[in-house]
């Protein structure tokens, strides 16, 4: 009779999640550190995420209703800092939440569960494919991700792509939960009059984002089309000598290529996607690559390099895009001019936007989740 009362206490009680993310900002809460928990929170989980550096005064805390967002002081550092949290409130959390293998993770886990025998970790890898390639080449990283994962009890990747080259790494089965669009107020005019124009949206001029092989395989195909090129984002310092020398090389494309500069008022940037034909990201490096699936959703066709692991699932295995060689300017010239030459119509962009909706929801990535969680519950 105890235990059975016992068990029914326990099934009364909410589960709680709590993603440990000490490094949180503002910009969080609409990722993947943030939208998980809330869209748990939504399936009657009790779910928080704690940072350090989320101010509440700024953030849009009511974008996330039912999620806990709680501030922790730093610590010496996010590690200390995560150390000491767990030690505090280890036995209130039934799921703790944790990004990125390696020896901090492995440190946070062990740890809380032996403050909680009863408790279950949630790891998020959240890779891309350097991180795997240093699996392969280190022996040491190697063995440390293998007893990260050995440890936790459910793993992630974010797509099929990297769990091909890491999964002969972990004795543990890895789950593809893919990163998802944030439900946000301004929602997207699919059906607005669209432009013949390319659009990125990045970090501009930083080595990673690879805007120097945009605008270079942008001019290098000048000559065959006659659309525009329009880059949103904040520009770094010592790439700003590097357009004025690229206007100086190519002045008939000063009114072709156009810096809009940072755009934080999301209706401005959803009708820039809405406006323009086809979205290009032609990274070194992404883990995922977020704001493709934003420009998706406005029914943008996609240009992605193939250093962007979920590319592949982004297109639709080619229906909605094209992947090009990372750093390859070439390649991404001749893409351009394929995609210059396509047909746009709205049929196909309802047919898109609709994909997003089916494969990139929180909702829907999130149930995947809450599955695995509660096989995990019923073993224990």
């Amino acid at each position: 009779l105890f235990r059975s009362c016992f068990i029914e206490r326990k099934e009364m009680r909410k589960t709680t999640f709590l993603t440990l993310h000490p490094e949180g900002t503002n910009v969080d809460l609409t990722k993947d550190e943030g939208q998980i928990p809330y869209t748990l929170s939504k399936m009657g989980i009790d779910s928080t995420i704690v940072t350090c550096f989320i101010d509440k005064k700024t953030a849009n805390i009511d974008a996330v209703p039912g999620l806990k967002v709680k501030h922790f002081p730093l610590i010496i550092s996010s590690a200390v800092t995560g150390m000491i949290y767990i030690l505090l409130y280890a036995k209130k959390i039934d799921w703790l939440n944790i990004y990125f293998a390696g020896r901090k993770a492995y440190w946070w886990s062990r740890f809380y569960k032996y403050l909680n025998s009863n408790g279950n970790v949630y790891l998020k890898l959240d890779m891309d494919f350097r991180s795997c390639e240093l699996y392969d080449d280190n022996m040491k990283e190697r063995s440390i991700f293998k007893k990260c994962t050995d440890i936790v009890d459910i793993v992630s990747v974010e797509s099929e792509s990297v769990k091909n080259k890491i999964q002969k790494y972990s004795a543990k089965n890895l789950l593809v939960i893919r990163d998802g669009l944030a439900e946000l107020d301004c929602k997207p005019l699919i059906n607005m009059h669209r432009n013949n124009t390319f659009i990125t949206v990045a970090r501009l001029g930083t080595v990673q984002k690879a805007t120097d092989i945009l605008l270079e395989a942008f001019a290098k195909s000048s000559n065959l089309h006659s659309w525009k090129l329009l880059l949103v984002g904040n520009i770094e310092e010592d790439f700003k000598p590097y357009i004025n020398e690229y206007f100086q090389k190519y002045p008939m494309l000063v009114d072709r290529v156009i810096f809009a500069g940072m755009i934080m008022d999301r209706k401005e940037l959803y009708d820039r996607y809405c406006t323009s034909k086809v979205f290009v990201l032609p990274s070194r490096w992404e883990s995922y690559g977020i704001a493709a699936i934003e420009a998706l959703n406005c029914g943008c066709h996609l240009l992605l390099s193939d250093s962007i692991p979920p590319a592949n699932e982004m297109i639709n295995n080619g229906k909605y895009g094209s992947i090009v060689k990372s750093g390859d300017i070439d390649d991404l010239a001749e893409k351009i001019v394929e995609m210059t030459k396509k047909e746009y119509d709205q049929n196909e962009i309802n047919d898109l936007v609709d994909y997003v909706k089916n494969e990139f929801s929180w909702d829907r990535i999130c149930n995947k989740l809450f599955v695995a969680m509660k096989k995990v519950n019923e073993k224990d």
